[in-house]
């Protein structure tokens, strides 16, 4: 039986270095401006009394002396996405078996890297464009979208706002989990309309009924040896069981190994054809297989 993952609450606020440098460069002059608490998704007001840093909006206010703030931004670096958790600064990674890392995108929407690897495409777009690419190629709009690899929820959150009635999306790795509950952009991951599954999605999706989705996004990490199950055929047919007849399918697949002439979106367009699915085209701008179980 699938149960369901709550995300944490997110405390505090949660800047990027450009933003930790406004606030410096403001109150080191001694003026008022406004910046950022919450990664460019919305502005606060800062002023510099006494010594202090004040920012402050309708919810909070925060005082931090100059000093601290001074001694905080020699010890981050600009790839840093820094947390306060009402106690104490600090940057948001996990270290563990591997490295977690949020890491700050012009102070946008943070990609997550995992040892040192990007979890979303960062040359020349954004991971937040990113995701939305990939679920305006697939046309979301109503109906119940199955969401594989969670990561910060960028593509369920999209998914929601596109229209979307109800987001089932699957994360293997709880620790990405916990970088998303200290990322705002991944807050609406709390909305009642979106469920996280915790589980490895070769075994979760064997939980689900025949034809229960509309719309799934199939977003793997990169194909290795540990993840190529998310590759196979028989991961494929389990697609092709939960999706609705006439409902569609979207495959990212990056572009791994077009220098050297592979074609990897041709071969996973031709397993898919092979457990039933009818391959509408590639989609070179979001990098992915757009596919449909056709009607009975």
């Amino acid at each position: 039986m699938v149960e369901f993952y709550e995300l944490g609450v997110r405390v505090g606020f949660t800047i990027s270095y450009s933003e930790l440098e406004s606030i410096i460069s403001l109150c080191s002059s001694g003026s008022s401006g406004f910046t950022s608490l919450d990664l460019g998704l919305s502005s606060v007001f800062i002023e510099f009394s006494n010594g202090s840093c004040r920012v402050s909006s309708s919810l909070y206010s925060y005082v931090f002396s100059l000093s601290d703030l001074k001694s905080l931004i020699e010890s981050v670096t600009p790839r840093d996405v820094i947390v306060y958790d009402d106690y104490r600064f600090i940057v948001a990674e996990i270290r563990g078996s591997r490295f977690y890392k949020l890491v700050s995108i012009n102070s946008g929407a943070p990609t997550v890297e995992i040892n040192g690897i990007h979890m979303h495409r960062v040359k020349d777009i954004s991971p937040w464009i990113d995701a939305k690419l990939k679920v305006r190629a697939l046309g979301v709009s109503g109906g119940r979208v199955l969401d594989i690899c969670t990561g910060l929820g960028y593509t369920a959150i999209n998914s929601l706002v596109s229209g979307a009635r109800e987001v089932y999306t699957i994360e293997v790795d709880e620790n990405i989990l916990t970088l998303a509950s200290m990322n705002p952009w991944s807050d609406k991951l709390r909305s009642s309309e979106i469920k996280i599954i915790l589980g490895d999605a070769v075994d979760v999706i064997r939980e689900f009924r025949d034809n229960s989705f509309n719309y799934i996004i199939h977003d793997p990490p990169r194909f290795t040896k540990e993840t190529g199950e998310l590759y196979s055929t028989r991961f494929y047919s389990e697609l092709y069981r939960v999706l609705k007849p006439g409902g569609r399918l979207y495959h990212y697949t990056g572009e791994p190994g077009r220098v050297r002439g592979l074609n990897f979106p041709s071969k996973t367009a031709s397993k898919l054809r092979d457990v039933g699915f009818i391959v509408k085209r590639y989609d070179p701008r979001s990098q992915g297989v757009l596919a449909y179980k056709p009607r009975i």
